[in-house]
């Protein structure tokens, strides 16, 4: 038997009748509390807890504190008064992307997987960055970027210290700025665009975006840029 129970509870947690609180997570990373009257449940009733139907359509993963992720069959048993159990997730999906984390061994149903929920799971601390091992050489990830677990073979994600700066390229010249937000007009200045001109982001897949009057941009590494006179004037 299952119930719902406030948030403020610790993630597994053993009251003085010997109900157990469980928590449960989703794709999007939104939690709820659940309590199981027996300490040993099966994953099946995990998942009837998350109101998962069919259960054929999820995967139960155990969110370990060493931060790892373990999957549960349905008909597996799982005790909810072992050490080291912290939550569960029950997410829509049928294939498991395996990925690493410092060597955490790590899998998620999903074929992508925001670079904070990455680090929420890895119980990153505050200030580390998410380095993308990548055979063109290793890639800083904001929080926001998506993670290709997709590919071939394991991905492999590492923490850092984030570097103080960035370099990013205005018309193929390289300008090395402190990481942050600059608005349309900082960056104007730094690049000493033409009097008059407006200021274009080359996105990753090539367009040009012309960047609004005010506008605040999160500068990344490599990030390009251009410019080109108002509508009606020539170059």
């Amino acid at each position: 038997m299952t119930q719902l129970i406030p948030q403020e509870e610790s993630a597994i947690d053993r009251d003085a009748a010997g109900v157990f609180s469980v928590e449960l997570g989703d794709e999007t990373f939104q939690f709820r509390r659940v309590r199981f009257d027996d300490r040993t449940v099966v994953g099946a009733q995990i998942a009837e807890a998350a109101g998962a139907h069919p259960i054929e359509a999820f995967v139960i993963l155990r969110h370990l504190r060493s931060g790892e992720l373990e999957s549960i069959r349905p008909t597996e048993p799982v005790d909810l008064g072992e050490e080291g159990v912290e939550r569960f997730f029950v997410t829509r999906g049928d294939d498991l992307h395996r990925f690493t984390v410092e060597g955490l061994s790590m899998k998620w149903p999903k074929a992508k997987l925001a670079a904070k929920h990455i680090k929420f799971l890895a119980k990153v601390e505050d200030g580390r960055v998410l380095v993308l091992d990548n055979e063109d050489g290793d890639v800083v990830l904001d929080d926001d970027d998506q993670v290709d677990l997709a590919g071939k073979g394991v991905e492999r994600l590492m923490l850092r210290n984030p570097p103080k700066t960035v370099t990013v390229y205005y018309k193929e010249a390289p300008f090395e700025l402190e990481r942050g937000v600059y608005t349309t007009e900082q960056l104007i200045a730094v690049f000493s665009a033409p009097a008059g001109y407006l200021l274009d982001l080359i996105e990753r897949d090539g367009e040009f975006r012309e960047l609004k009057p005010g506008e605040h941009i999160k500068i990344r590494e490599g990030m390009e840029f251009s410019s080109h006179p108002p509508a009606g004037h020539s170059s």
